[in-house]
């Protein structure tokens, strides 16, 4: 017979041992799946302003996804990933005089992950927004919220903060 702290043992261990080996069946985000190291920053963003005279300028972000990523497009439907939103409300002394403008057209996807038609980009996209100076001390704040998947895994819902220097 075996003592009750033998048995006990052995059904902690049993119990480790499921737990281990369902952990290595189950999806690691933020790994990608070219080199099984995990992404640091999947998107990588960029903020510039150019002054087109004294008064105006163009906004332009940049949003780089890592080789095998994905950036969700600006509008999706509900039940899946996050949209990638652009808010320029925190900027002061600037009028924006446009809308906000990608560089291209997303791709649109069937996705089996969310079992959706999602809207996507891969590569490098650029968004672009032009700007009036209202006031002496202009400040251009983007505050970005994203999400950004490969073929497996999705990083939860992020968000970067860009203040481009505006020089007169």
């Amino acid at each position: 017979m075996t003592d009750k702290g033998t048995l006990r043992k052995l059904i902690t261990g049993i119990f480790l041992l499921t737990f281990m080996a369902m952990g290595a069946q189950m999806p690691r985000f933020g790994v990608s799946e070219d080199d099984e190291a995990p992404a640091k920053e999947p998107v990588k963003w960029s903020a510039s302003v150019k002054m087109t005279s004294p008064e105006e300028g163009i906004l332009t972000l940049v949003a780089e996804p890592g080789k095998g990523w994905h950036l969700y497009a600006l509008e999706l439907p509900k039940g899946g990933p996050k949209p990638t939103v652009i808010n320029l409300d925190e900027s002061r002394d600037v009028k924006f005089t446009s809308s906000l403008t990608p560089s291209r057209k997303p791709l649109n996807v069937d996705d089996k992950m969310f079992d959706l038609r999602l809207s996507y980009w891969e590569g490098t996209v650029t968004f672009s927004r032009k700007f009036r100076i209202t006031g002496k001390s202009p400040v251009i704040k983007a505050v970005i919220s994203f999400m950004a998947c490969d073929n497996v895994n999705c990083t939860p819902p992020k968000k970067v903060v860009l203040t481009p220097a505006i020089k007169k």
